[in-house]
């Protein structure tokens, strides 16, 4: 973004604006459904412009945004749309492993653990799912994910121990992620 637009940005664009990409990431994932999740983030902007005014500390304007979209996206699921064709989750996700410098094996081999990891995800529970999600994905604190689930820290830091847990008993414990021990 340019330093010379910022002037004429108002201060929801340059506070709220930002975070689109997250909340989009965080709607997919609740959602399971491309058209879901914009629709979500689409109606949250709206109900974040809307109620602009509440956000009484800008430094905590991710969290608020994304409490939002988690809103949206649970009031978007199924949101009447039968019959109308959607991109599937697995190809929308925005997670790649594609490496210009892998060999055809070396690609077919992480985009194979690539989904299993993001079955293994897709299968734990909603709110398990959800904390994994906006820690490792979009990488909030433990006080923001609180703040995003209203729910306590120490909720936040059990549903996350027990989504890893899951995840490593789904993947066998042993699944090669490319990391050491």
């Amino acid at each position: 973004m340019a330093e010379d637009s910022l002037p004429g940005m108002s201060p929801f664009e340059r506070i709220v604006l930002p975070h689109l990409d997250a909340g989009y990431n965080l709607a997919l994932h609740l959602t399971r459904d491309a058209e879901d999740a914009e629709d979500a983030v689409q109606e949250a902007i709206l109900r974040a412009l809307r109620y602009f005014h509440t956000l009484r500390n800008v430094h905590d304007a991710r969290a608020w945004f994304l409490a939002i979209v988690r809103r949206e996206s649970y009031g978007a699921r199924g949101g009447g749309r039968a019959n109308v064709p959607t991109v599937p989750y697995e190809q929308a996700s925005h997670l790649q492993l594609a490496d210009s410098a892998a060999s055809p094996e070396d690609v077919a081999q992480r985009n194979l653990l690539l989904a299993k990891v993001e079955s293994a995800i897709a299968g734990l529970p909603e709110r398990l799912r959800e904390t994994l999600i906006l820690r490792e994905i979009q990488q909030c604190s433990y006080e923001e994910i609180a703040l995003i689930t209203e729910v306590p820290i120490g909720t936040v830091m059990s549903r996350l121990s027990r989504a890893r847990a899951r995840l490593v008993a789904e993947l066998g414990g042993g699944a090669d992620t490319g990391e050491s021990p």
